[in-house]
C-alpha cells in the first residue's frame, strides 16, 4: 500500500510564480508516484493578488491539489502552524513555492526517509544575496544555536520532511509566536540534513523586504528558543553588586558625589535590563496561557476534510 506524502506549501501574493512552481513539482511527482500517493496543500495567508484564484483553478482541475484559505494574514509561521495542525498523512514535506527551495532536492530528502531517518531537512549552505546578510544569518544561527535552551540543527529552515509521528509531536508546543524550525529540531528523532545551495526566486517579492522584518523574525526565534535574557541577570550579578558595593563606599569614604550618580546609573541600567526582558516574558506567558489559535481558516476546497 503505498503511503502518502502531503507536500505543504504556504503562500501570500505569489501569483507570479505559482504556475512554474507546480510544474516543477509536478515532474518531481511523477518521479514518485509509483512509490507515493501524493496531495499538494497550499495555505493562501490571506493574499492580495490573485494568488487564491490560481490555486482554486488547480484545485478544480486536479485531483491531488487542496488549499486552505486563511481569514487575514496571520504570518508566515501562523500559516506553517495552522497548516501542519489540520494536513493528513504519513509523510509531510513544508517548501515554498518562489523556487529558493528547490523542488528537486525532495526525492534526496525521501532517499533519506527511506535509510531511516524521521526528519530530513535542508541545509542551506549559500543563498543569492549580499555578503553582509549573508555574513549576518550565519552567526544569527550559530548563536541561536549557542543560547538555544534545546538543540538547533544549523542553517536549518523550514524546508524539511518529516513523519506523522514528528508532525503529531510538533502541534502538542502551544506557544503564540511559533518558531516551527525550532519546534522540529526540539522534538528529536532521527534526523539528518541534506546541503544546498538557495536558488534565486522564480521572480516576484520576497517575504522579507526590510532589514526590520529580518530582525524581528531573529529576535522572536531566540525569545522562542532561549531563556537566557531572564538567566542574565543572575548571571552578571555578582560583577553588578561588587561594582556597586566599591562605588558606595568610595562615595562614602571620599564624600565625592560622582561615585553616587555612577551608582545610581548602573543600578538602573541593571533594573530596566532585567524588568523588560521580564515584561516581555511574562506577556508571552500571558498569551500562551489564553490558548488562543494563531491563525483561523476562512476557506478551504470540498474534496479535502479536516
Amino acid at each position: 500500500m503505498k503511503k502518502k506524502l502531503c507536500i505543504y506549501c504556504p503562500v501570500y501574493n505569489e501569483e507570479k510564480v505559482l504556475p512554474i512552481f507546480i510544474e516543477h513539482l509536478e515532474k518531481v511527482i511523477n518521479k514518485i508516484k509509483d512509490k507515493y500517493y501524493v496531495e499538494i496543500v497550499f495555505t493562501d495567508n490571506n493574499s492580495t493578488d490573485n494568488s487564491l484564484k490560481i490555486i482554486k483553478n488547480y484545485a478544480e482541475n486536479k485531483n491531488n491539489i487542496f488549499y486552505f484559505s486563511l481569514s487575514k494574514n496571520f504570518g508566515y509561521q501562523a500559516s506553517l502552524e495552522i497548516t501542519i495542525k489540520n494536513i493528513k498523512g504519513d509523510l509531510f514535506i513544508e517548501i515554498d513555492v518562489d523556487g529558493e527551495d528547490p523542488p528537486e532536492l525532495i526525492l534526496k530528502f525521501l532517499e533519506k526517509y527511506e535509510e531511516g531517518f524521521d526528519i530530513v531537512y535542508g541545509k542551506r549552505v549559500d543563498r543569492h544575496e549580499g555578503k553582509v546578510l549573508k555574513f549576518l544569518r550565519k552567526y544569527y544561527y550559530k548563536s541561536l544555536k549557542l543560547l538555544s535552551d534545546d538543540p538547533i540543527n544549523l542553517d536549518m529552515a523550514e524546508f524539511s520532511l518529516f513523519t506523522d509521528e514528528v508532525r503529531r509531536a510538533i502541534i502538542q508546543d502551544k506557544n503564540t509566536k511559533p518558531f516551527i524550525r525550532s519546534n522540529i529540531s526540539r522534538v528529536g528523532y532521527k534526523t539528518t540534513g541534506i546541503e544546498f545551495k538557495r536558488e534565486k526566486r522564480y521572480g516576484g517579492e520576497s517575504y522579507y523586504k526590510s532589514l526590520f522584518q529580518i530582525f524581528e523574525f531573529a529576535f522572536s526565534g531566540i525569545l522562542t528558543s532561549s531563556t537566557l535574557f531572564l538567566r542574565i541577570p543572575l548571571y552578571i550579578f555578582p560583577a553588578w553588586f561588587i561594582l556597586s558595593s566599591f562605588l558606595f563606599f568610595m562615595n562614602i569614604l571620599t564624600g565625592i558625589e560622582v561615585y553616587f550618580k555612577y551608582l545610581i546609573f548602573i543600578f538602573l541600567i541593571y533594573i530596566s535590563f532585567t524588568i523588560s526582558f521580564m515584561a516581555i516574558y511574562v506577556a508571552r506567558i500571558y498569551k500562551n496561557g489564553l490558548n488562543r489559535p494563531n491563525a483561523f481558516i476562512n476557506e478551504l476546497n470540498s474534496k479535502r476534510q479536516i
